[in-house]
């Protein structure tokens, strides 16, 4: 049934009509409507319109120009997106370079499906993760991607040889798909062993200014000293982390100045840190004069592949010792005197080791059996009575005492403490041999004729301490014989045998005389014993005599 222009209200109520639920307006489906005039009708019912539209600027809301209808075969060369699944179906092909082919890119936004072949011109390429790939290598797929590389085959070797020239050397294995560096190999019982490259910093870390500090230096800071391997470079060392104490007291490390690091910290790359005290402090706790010690454990702060955390793999320590100071003196030894001298002084000296600082000590210095030139370093002794060879069994010392004071920098708190120490004086004297000349073996010399004060007479002839032995030419310058005395301390050892002769080898033995002589200075201190030394008297005649005795 038409609806025409003549017809009745209750014929077009009938026809059309308002749907109750969705207000609109609704044409039965056994009826058309017809539209036009009264040379050109259009019909209508609800399922199509049998004329044609003026124009398709839009179709379905959709500009015209992004609908293509193609007949026939067509070169499309512009840009075509798929923005949903495309199928093609068995009996298609696509064939590029072929009649139909697109002459621009074709990006698939979603799935594609191809249900048939798909052919590629010589000269056409697949691009997969940005990258045409390079002569060698195949379209891989990771599980979630595809891109180009070399493809592993079935049963791979896993060791990774670098080429130079000639030569290949072993520098990488693969293991579960990952390449390690070979940081060393080794045949170890027939077997090739490789040591691979793993994250291995050299952590360490020094006191300043030094690990052995005198009693009075403090602790400046210390340094950290970080090598990050070269063949392990996804992770490194960055940062300092912590220091803590492990003997003495070491405080925070946020108590510490931090100072530049020598180079920006990253894989491979070896830096340096030091830190100054600031408010910070290394501490020995000894407060007597042992110098004590402290020590602490430095953690750092570790960069994996851009994340940062605490290193727990290994730390660096550093450790500082307080030298405990010492003190002491000693007096200059007394020798070379002869027995008829005599010592009036000696000189002391007093060192001190283990402090740095001399206005951090001072000395108090005395004397027994003597005084001292200076109280308050080294000096002179001077002995209350001159020291001889019969009371050379009297103590004489130079005694010290020290007080050390310790700077609160060491410590954290200022102290003081005592160190005492003494020298006492030795002294030796010699007892030279003689020989003299006098008239005759009735006239054996006497002490006068050998001492002169606390010498000897320039007439008498000086041996060696306590020589009994002589050989040599004598002159009797005298034109008549006259007595050669041999003169040798008595309690020392004796000559027996005694030769004289024109040479040393002509030599005969010739008799002699003795006797004993008596010798002490000129005027003996109190406590002076004289000294008995034996005479050996042997005739001479005028001229040059070869003598021996021993």
């Amino acid at each position: 049934m038409a609806i025409r222009s003549n017809q009745s209200l209750a014929d077009l109520a009938t026809i059309v009509y308002k749907d109750p639920d969705t207000g609109g307006i609704l044409i039965n489906t056994d009826v058309y409507l017809e539209v036009g005039n009264s040379t050109a009708v259009s019909t209508i019912n609800s399922t199509f319109f049998d004329a044609t539209a003026n124009n398709a600027n839009y179709l379905g809301g959709v500009a015209a120009n992004n609908y293509v209808t193609l007949t026939t075969d067509s070169v499309i060369s512009a840009n075509v997106t798929f923005q949903s699944n495309v199928y093609f179906a068995n009996s298609s092909t696509l064939v590029v370079n072929g009649v139909s082919f697109f002459d621009g890119n074709v990006s698939f936004s979603n799935t594609a499906t191809f249900t048939s072949n798909i052919v590629l011109a010589d000269t056409a390429t697949i691009i997969a993760n940005g990258q045409f790939g390079s002569t060698g290598q195949s379209l891989i797929s990771n599980g979630s991607s595809v891109y180009w590389g070399i493809a592993t085959p079935a049963n791979p070797s896993p060791l990774v040889f670098t080429p130079s020239g000639a030569t290949r050397s072993l520098t990488g294995y693969q293991e579960s798909g990952t390449t390690y560096v070979v940081r060393t190999t080794a045949i170890t019982g027939g077997s090739l062993q490789l040591t691979l490259a793993t994250f291995t910093p050299g952590l360490f870390s020094t006191v300043n200014p030094s690990s052995s500090l005198n009693w009075d230096v403090p602790s400046t800071g210390f340094t950290v000293n970080v090598t990050n391997p070269s063949d392990f470079t996804s992770e490194f060392i960055s940062n300092v982390y912590s220091v803590y104490a492990t003997s003495g007291v070491v405080s925070n490390l946020n108590l510490f100045t931090a100072g530049s690091k020598s180079t920006t910290p990253a894989g491979g790359v070896n830096w340096s840190q030091s830190f100054t005290l600031g408010s910070g402090y290394i501490y020995s706790t000894s407060n007597t004069l042992a110098g004590g010690s402290a020590s602490a454990n430095v953690d750092f702060v570790a960069n994996n592949n851009g994340t940062e955390s605490h290193f727990i793999s290994g730390l660096a320590t550093f450790s500082v010792n307080w030298n405990t100071p010492s003190l002491s003196i000693s007096t200059a030894g007394l020798s070379g005197d002869t027995f008829l001298q005599s010592y009036s002084s000696t000189t002391y000296s007093i060192n001190v080791s283990g402090i740095t600082n001399s206005s951090n000590y001072s000395h108090l210095v005395t004397g027994l059996n003597g005084t001292v030139s200076n109280t308050s370093g080294s000096g002179a002794l001077n002995f209350a009575n001159n020291i001889h060879k019969d009371n050379t069994g009297t103590t004489r010392t130079a005694n010290v005492v020290t007080t050390f004071t310790r700077p609160a920098g060491v410590t954290g708190t200022s102290y003081s403490t005592t160190l005492s120490g003494y020298s006492s004086v030795s002294a030796s004297f010699t007892y030279p041999s003689l020989w003299l000349f006098t008239s005759s073996a009735s006239n054996p010399p006497a002490r006068s004729d050998i001492v002169s004060g606390t010498g000897f007479q320039g007439s008498v002839n000086i041996l060696g301490n306590q020589q009994k032995t002589f050989a040599g030419f004598v002159t009797n310058s005298q034109g008549t014989p006259q007595e050669f005395w041999l003169a040798v301390r008595a309690s020392a050892s004796q000559p027996t045998t005694f030769q004289t002769g024109a040479s040393a080898g002509l030599l005969s033995g010739v008799s002699y005389v003795t006797g004993t002589v008596a010798l002490q200075p000129d005027s003996p201190l109190p406590g002076y014993n004289a000294e008995t030394y034996n005479l050996y008297g042997i005739t001479l005649q005028p001229g040059s005599t070869y003598v021996s005795i021993s």
